[in-house]
């Protein structure tokens, strides 16, 4: 059997410019998650991130304090984009109109979206479950559909070079690794998107395979990070 660890990536800079960046919170929690491998005796035959900034770097920083130092990591870690998360600034940009015609009492909220965090998410929740329906697509956008062919395929593909017997880390993000675990578990778009939402920074989800079965062995483990940081750690976006 295999084991493949799908860690979101740590706290990125809401509200700021450098959003594609982690904060200083979500570089200690990649540290976080790196020294609680090093403590158990975790290690990994292979590790992969998206191509996003915030991914690449919760890798780097987990490494690094996995194996106790730069000079002692002799595992690089490959880019690979189907773990990218979706466009969310598109999908945003897209469908606040359409939601927006749906329901005009959203638009008191609008000039807060940039600045509160739970504004955000109480509406981006919104659009996103518009986006997953289907409804609302259009001619050229980037769809759900494709989005959950692309990560999908990334994740079949990375089974199949890897083989059985491997322990993994792949380095993504909360909707790609939602993803996953609907098609391990067969759910409904709705209720992945539901999943995806309680995805927490830096928690780790693990997946088992082998003998032609494929099953979800742990889902947003965050004890390390409650152990090391307490609830200060303990963040969505």
């Amino acid at each position: 059997m295999s084991l493949i660890y799908l860690i979101r990536h740590g706290q990125a800079s809401f509200g700021q410019q450098n959003y594609a960046s982690l904060s200083s919170k979500g570089i200690e929690q990649a540290k976080i998650i790196g020294r609680h491998f090093e403590s158990i005796g975790q290690k990994f035959d292979a590790a992969c991130h998206g191509s996003l900034k915030r991914q690449r770097q919760t890798a780097e920083e987990v490494l690094k304090a996995c194996f106790n130092g730069t000079e002692n990591c002799s595992l690089l870690p490959v880019t690979d984009k189907a773990f990218d998360e979706y466009d969310g600034e598109t999908i945003l940009k897209n469908h606040l109109p359409r939601l927006i015609k749906r329901d005009t009492q959203v638009k008191a909220d609008v000039e807060k979206i940039k600045t509160d965090s739970k504004v955000f998410s109480r509406l981006f929740e919104r659009i996103l479950l518009q986006w997953a329906s289907g409804k609302y697509d259009r001619q050229g956008e980037h769809l759900w559909a494709d989005f959950k062919t692309e990560v999908s395929k990334g994740f079949m593909n990375l089974i199949e070079k890897h083989g059985s017997g491997k322990q993994i880390a792949v380095f993504s993000s909360g909707g790609a690794i939602s993803v996953i675990i609907q098609k391990v578990l067969d759910l409904s778009d709705e209720k992945t998107m539901e999943i995806s939402g309680q995805i927490m920074n830096a928690s780790v989800t693990r997946i088992k395979y082998g003998n032609g079965r494929i099953t979800l062995a742990g889902f947003n483990d965050i004890t390390h990070l409650e152990t090391a940081g307490g609830s200060d750690m303990l963040t969505y976006r």
